[in-house]
């Protein structure tokens, strides 16, 4: 097959797919009308599909010989954003959202129609392949992990792929430019939220109260300095505080302050011991403001995104013997997650980035912002590099990376998921 030239007469297939999902964007958990959509798409194919409730939509591409089972994943819900009508550099964008405060900040409009497209295009070819391609659509990402409900579907019904493969679009990268390297490619993170506990009363006796807000500030300048104070220089590590609230007025003392933040490694077994640290420091320096300390949310660590040395190595040989060398790259990770580590723990992968920045038509504005945009005429390098990693990948001796020993539930328990009551 030729990927590069059937990618690129699937580019225009490609944009209307986008457009008509980021004209009609869905919160997680909500995807209905994308799910419907998607599986619309699928079966016109005449590809295998499956609606996993809560979960998204699984297609298979079954080859006409016998083989390994590579899994292409893409995510599919929005973000709770009002969009603006202009990008980054102040053009205009090719269509927004027509859900008011919803919008795909994130490219997941772009994800779904690239994998769609590279879909139909393995399909078109499926009496070459050996073995099985698995085509995920993941409701939920940034929000609810229904990862959880695809991963158990899969584990009843025995399917166990031999490898996964996803794409993210990047701000950072230049549009059409791919990052496929091994190791760490995104963070695990854990969130703390929690409340200082003191005695409120009337700022002009400060000594017949306990003053909540002097316990935060202390605790707020004690964690930054944790960072340096317990964890080794070479190991990135990040804590950032993006909430304190407390009072109402002036000369009021409340009773109690909110603070709440993240933190975000590479390493879990960094980020454990730094929450121990983290729980540790909080209990005691309000005990020393006569203070108490309440954590309404300290989830466990979640699970860093790292990708597979071997199937990393044969990702990028493929994109760039189809793209060429000039447009795969190695690159900063990010410090941001996402939920694809968690196929990683049964599965090995590589996660890709996608460069959409384009300066010349304002495309510069980050994710999670109502400016963010798509250069959408990069897509097609996103259907190409799912096409030619499926088949790389279809090849590969197996990987010797060790998957998770626990069972599933135990790993979503690890990666902080709470799960609905009645279920466990």
């Amino acid at each position: 097959m030729e990927i590069v030239r059937e990618a690129q007469q699937l580019s225009e297939c490609c944009i209307q797919l986008r457009r008509q999902l980021h004209r009609h964007p869905e919160l997680s958990s909500q995807e209905d009308r994308t799910v419907e959509r998607i599986a619309e798409f699928l079966k016109e194919q005449d590809i295998e599909t499956q609606i996993v409730p809560d979960g998204g939509v699984l297609g298979w591409i079954r080859g006409t010989k016998p083989g390994s089972t590579v899994m292409l994943r893409a995510d599919i819900d929005a973000l709770p954003i009002q969009e603006e009508e202009v990008n980054g550099g102040g053009h205009r964008k090719p269509c927004v959202s027509e859900v008011p405060g919803v919008q795909h900040a994130c490219g997941h409009d772009g994800h779904t129609a690239m994998l769609l497209c590279a879909a139909r295009l393995l399909n078109a070819h499926r009496d070459q392949l050996e073995g099985t391609i698995l085509l995920c659509f993941e409701r939920g990402e940034e929000a609810t992990m229904n990862v959880y409900h695809i991963m158990k579907y899969l584990e009843r019904h025995h399917i166990e792929p031999d490898s996964v493969f996803g794409i993210h679009v990047s701000p950072y990268l230049p549009a059409g430019v791919l990052q496929i390297q091994p190791g760490p490619l995104m963070a695990g993170m854990f969130s703390f939220h929690l409340r200082i506990l003191g005695r409120g009363g009337h700022g002009s006796r400060p000594d017949l109260c306990v003053n909540p807000i002097d316990c935060a500030q202390a605790m707020g300048q004690a964690l930054n300095a944790l960072r340096t104070r317990t964890v080794s220089p070479f190991e990135p590590l990040t804590l950032s505080i993006g909430l304190m609230e407390g009072g109402t007025k002036s000369n009021i003392l409340p009773d109690s302050c909110v603070m709440k933040g993240t933190v975000r490694f590479y390493n879990r077994q960094v980020g454990l011991r730094f929450q121990q640290k983290l729980r540790h420091l909080a209990e005691h320096i309000a005990a020393a403001y006569d203070c108490e300390v309440v954590f309404d949310k300290l989830n466990a660590p979640g699970f860093p995104l790292i990708n597979d040395a071997d199937y990393a190595a044969a990702a990028r040989q493929a994109c760039q013997q189809q793209l060429g060398r000039e447009r795969v790259v190695e690159s900063e990770p990010w410090m941001g997650t996402d939920s694809f580590p968690l196929y990683l723990q049964r599965m090995p992968g590589v996660y890709a980035f996608l460069g959409m920045r384009n300066e010349e038509k304002g495309i510069t504005a980050d994710v999670h912002t109502s400016r963010h945009d798509l250069d959408e005429q990069a897509l097609w390098v996103g259907i190409a590099a799912h096409a030619a990693c499926a088949l790389a990948f279809l090849k590969q001796t197996p990987s010797q990376t060790q998957r998770n020993p626990q069972d599933l539930d135990t790993i979503f328990e690890q990666a902080g998921y709470l799960f609905p009551q009645g279920r466990r």
